[in-house]
């Protein structure tokens, strides 16, 4: 049995505003690099809150200090610790949150996560028919009977875009290579993947790991002005 853990948080505008340089010397410096380049003060502060939440998770797993760690990318740019390989995490954000999945298990290969604020919007079945494929275009079309037709499209996408971060390809693998199913939390291309999915303040959270064991997924929302 394998377990990934997921952290949630929102960002924190006001925590950050009174205390950024506190907070950004406590980031790792891959981190800090990355926040000097953002002009956008929304953009900065969700990278911030992005490294703050790893490094709680670093610290939590290892007892150490967090600002030290050197972040470095894999083949397909998919980051990972230099000199701690068997910590595996995957990062994103959307609207007002930033997600963090992580775990130790030596029996998960890899894993994805993504999240997205659910909105709405009148593009989504063109979106739909240009990157899904054709049952995950059915799945979302079934839902214009019920008013659930964006619900229906971010389930899909969060699924398709979790599994992409888990292989690392990014760009590299077409969104309808392969297809998913948000009613049985399945995925077309293999039968190791496990998937969970999670609806948090009108954000859909879809995480995944390549594992041929059982996997359990342990939410925690956090706020980062709060020691762990």
């Amino acid at each position: 049995m394998g377990k990934v853990s997921i952290l949630i948080t929102r960002v924190d505008d006001k925590f950050i505003d009174e205390n950024y340089d506190k907070l950004f010397d406590s980031l790792y410096q891959a981190r800090k690099e990355a926040v000097k380049k953002f002009n956008n003060k929304n953009a900065a502060y969700t990278s911030i809150t992005a490294g703050l939440l790893l490094g709680r998770a670093f610290e939590m797993t290892y007892g150490q200090p967090s600002h030290d760690i050197i972040v470095e990318k894999g083949e397909y740019g998919k980051p990972f610790i230099k000199g701690s390989e068997e910590f595996k995490y995957n990062l994103s954000h959307s609207g007002d949150y930033v997600v963090l999945a992580y775990t130790m298990d030596k029996d998960i290969a890899s894993i994805g996560i993504d999240v997205e604020k659910i909105k709405v919007r009148d593009s989504d079945m063109k979106v739909a028919n240009r990157f899904f494929a054709k049952d995950e275009i059915d799945y979302i079309s079934n839902g214009l009977e019920c008013s659930d037709i964006d619900m229906r499209f971010y389930k899909i996408w969060t699924m398709k875009e979790a599994f992409i971060k888990l292989t690392g390809k990014g760009l590299g693998q077409r969104l309808d290579s392969f297809s998913v199913n948000p009613d049985d939390l399945s995925i077309s291309l293999a039968d190791n993947i496990s998937y969970d999915m999670k609806v948090v303040d009108k954000h859909i959270i879809s995480v995944c790991a390549d594992s041929d064991d059982y996997v359990i997924y342990d939410y925690t929302q956090i706020t980062l002005d709060k020691p762990a």
